[in-house]
């Protein structure tokens, strides 16, 4: 498929194979060799690299994405001279059928770019490239709208309409949401959920989340911080049950959420407080860096109607 002997695909010389490779950020260099043959063994080197639980290595999503480029079969189509036509619809067609068994399927999005998807683990390499990528001019739009709905919800529909989504986005199982309604049950977790490492073995995550500004400051009139330490403690001394494995389980990680801003002070003074080993588990998430990673993952649920007149049930995440 990647060297273009495949019906379907792209026809590529050995010069523009390695031209492929420097597009994915890969520096291999084809010296004459047998094309195929030196494909091949470049893709079994990538195959060994990290990889999302139940996807190729992150390289090899690359390359695959890569793989279906609407410019590359715009080209090949323009050849008169090419071996065979190239149609993107069909290679996306074949490559599914090859890799059916492997429960991994490709797909192309309304940009024509071409993510995977695992059938067995949901593991999407769309979730992982939207990472990394540039807010285009939709996600800003998304992010403004998201913002402006943060503004006035309350923590709960907070938790339930943009993380619990956002977090199966980014690849995360069982996000469940402990809700207010019982508090002596709560042990200081708002979410939790669990991450499969590429070994098979899972890592448990909760999320203490706060609809306002967390801060450390006596003239904010905002110290809040301490009610945000008392639950981190009781988070890490409490195990999580999974019904999936029916059994109790360590925190691995805890997450602290603001839908407005965390300030330095407060990281300080929660670093100071906590000790060595439980200052590692703790991962900070401010609003902008929240709204930047909601935005890409979260620019399919559109909200149809303007802010000004949308009801709760009106907001699709």
């Amino acid at each position: 498929m990647v060297v273009g002997d495949e019906k379907d695909f792209p026809y590529r010389s050995g010069p523009q194979i390695t031209r492929f490779f420097k597009s994915c950020g890969l520096a291999f260099q084809h010296n004459g060799e047998t094309r195929w043959r030196w494909t091949y063994d470049r893709l079994v080197e990538l195959s060994a690299g990290p990889a999302a639980p139940g996807l190729p290595s992150d390289d090899l999503c690359k390359v695959i994405s890569r793989l279906f480029e609407p410019d590359d079969f715009a080209r090949a189509k323009e050849n008169t001279q090419a071996l065979h036509p190239a149609d993107v619809n069909k290679a996306v067609e074949t490559f599914n059928g090859l890799f059916k068994k492997h429960e991994i399927v490709a797909s192309l999005d309304s940009a024509g770019r071409c993510f995977l998807k695992s059938a067995g683990t949901g593991a999407s390499s769309e979730s992982y490239a939207q990472q990394a990528r540039p807010l285009s001019q939709e996600d800003l739009e998304q992010r403004r709208q998201l913002a402006a709905y943060l503004d006035r919800v309350s923590e709960d529909e907070f938790i339930e309409k943009v993380l619990v989504p956002l977090f199966q986005g980014l690849g995360f199982r069982r996000v469940s949401p402990t809700g207010h309604r019982d508090k002596s049950l709560e042990y200081g977790k708002d979410l939790w959920m669990k991450f499969q490492l590429p070994t098979g073995h899972w890592l448990y995550f909760c999320a203490q989340v706060k609809k306002d500004k967390i801060d450390s400051n006596n003239a904010s009139g905002q110290r809040n911080v301490g009610t945000v330490l008392s639950q981190a403690r009781m988070a890490f001394d409490h195990p999580i049950f999974d019904p999936e494995a029916n059994t109790k389980v360590l925190l691995d990680h805890l997450f602290i959420i603001s839908a407005k801003e965390i300030t330095k002070a407060a990281k300080s003074w929660l670093a100071e407080q906590l000790d060595a080993s439980q200052r590692r588990q703790i991962i900070f998430m401010g609003r902008d860096e929240m709204l930047d990673h909601a935005a890409r993952i979260l620019r399919g649920h559109k909200i149809e109607k303007p802010l000004a007149v949308l009801s709760d049930e009106d907001i699709p995440f």
